[in-house]
């Protein structure tokens, strides 16, 4: 089994060497029989900074991590051109986390234990047993959490956490919903929920 991870890149200079670092060396040293290759993409967007120039040395180090460069497009853009890039590749699993590492290696690899049979699985902060570490300010907190109130109200979703920035799909998913994806911009995650609703596929929140 082959995992690509997909990781947007917008004005990163400060935190995108110790994120590839840190993915490079877990994924390359970790014992799994299930997964027996990884592939990291990072989808640098409308950047103005030097994230481009830090992610070709990481490209030198860890042959597994390549890149794209765009100068235009937000999150939802880059991780849109990421899917694309993986539906031509071999993998079996296809999934995206943010550059800044809220989400450590050991974290996502739990995703690719326990996304079993469903078609995906989201991280959470906000169900039972989630440690959120650095904690989030309290006006964050109350954002997200109104944020999500109206979003859980107007889509009738069941998730408590959309926003968070680790997902994990299973290749035919991504397939089966890619041409419906709108929303290139914030509310990309939203979408794509909201496309697997419409499209029956099942996705654990974990």
């Amino acid at each position: 089994m082959k995992v690509l991870i997909i990781i947007p890149a917008h004005n990163e200079e400060k935190r995108i060497s110790k994120t590839l670092d840190e993915y490079g060396k877990f994924f390359r040293n970790f014992k799994d029989d299930k997964i027996i290759d990884f592939e990291i993409i990072v989808v640098i967007n409308n950047t103005n900074d030097r994230t481009e120039n830090i992610v070709k040395k990481f490209v030198k180090k860890y042959p597994e991590i390549s890149y794209l460069s765009f100068k235009q497009g937000g999150k939802g853009f880059a991780i849109t051109k990421g899917f694309k890039y993986a539906l031509k590749r071999e993998n079996d699993l296809i999934g995206f986390v943010d550059a800044d590492m809220a989400t450590v290696p050991s974290a996502f690899y739990e995703l690719i234990k326990n996304l079993k049979n469903f078609d995906g699985i989201i991280a959470s902060r906000y169900i039972k047993g989630a440690i959120d570490n650095p904690k989030q300010s309290l006006s964050r907190i109350i954002l997200s959490r109104i944020f999500n109130f109206f979003i859980r109200s107007l889509f009738l979703f069941s998730y408590k956490d959309t926003q968070c920035g680790a997902k994990l799909f299973k290749r035919k998913t991504i397939e089966q919903i890619m041409s419906q994806i709108i929303i290139k911009e914030w509310a990309f995650d939203v979408d794509l929920l909201y496309q697997l609703k419409l499209n029956n596929l099942k996705v654990k929140e974990f």
